[in-house]
């Protein structure tokens, strides 16, 4: 009887580890798989590559986000900007969404520094990127490479309370409330 039981957990350890060592197998070639195409993909890709993406890179969000990335460097913003916002909103991966956002607002800053843009794009892009890196802030307070990119966004598009004011609309109407009994007091 004591010996059936040893057996018997021994079989069940073995068939725990043989899992294991299975899911660490498929992990390690889905791993090269991505590894491999990764190292296919350019540092820059135009409009014209675009179409050339293969299955293999849009089955991977770290392929995706370094796809985006070249489109991006390429000077294709708007796909880029199109594959980041997937990224964003699918949020499979908290590292892969976190990365696709910075990239993004990287990108907007990017767009918004360029010298061959009207000025009259050149705000709200810079406004987008500013928008973006307080978004990631938000969430991840600690990520210094967005509070700086942030700080060179406010540079070069310095917020204040004048701007702030011409951009409030004028209410239609304003009324004032009196509530009884209310005495205004010093706060503590």
């Amino acid at each position: 009887m004591r010996r059936k039981t040893v057996h018997s957990g021994f079989a069940a350890v073995a068939l725990c580890l043989t899992a294991l060592s299975v899911n660490f197998w498929l992990e390690m070639s889905e791993s090269r798989t991505v590894s491999r195409v990764l190292g296919q993909i350019p540092t820059a890709l135009t409009a014209d590559d675009e179409a050339s993406q293969s299955n293999q890179v849009l089955r991977y969000p770290e392929t995706r986000l370094a796809w985006a990335n070249a489109l991006s460097e390429g000077g294709s913003f708007e796909a880029a900007e199109a594959t980041f916002n997937g990224l964003i909103r699918e949020g499979k991966s908290a590292a892969i969404a976190r990365a696709a956002q910075f990239n993004l607002a990287n990108a907007y800053l990017r767009q918004g520094m360029r010298d061959d843009i009207e000025a009259s794009q050149r705000g709200p892009m810079l406004e987008l990127a500013k928008q973006r890196y307080r978004d990631l802030l938000l969430v991840f307070p600690g990520d210094w490479a967005a509070r700086y990119n942030l700080e060179i966004a406010l540079r070069l598009a310095p917020e204040n309370a004048e701007t702030l004011a011409e951009d409030k609309v004028k209410p239609i109407k304003s009324v004032r409330v009196i509530v009884p009994d209310f005495k205004v007091r010093n706060l503590p």
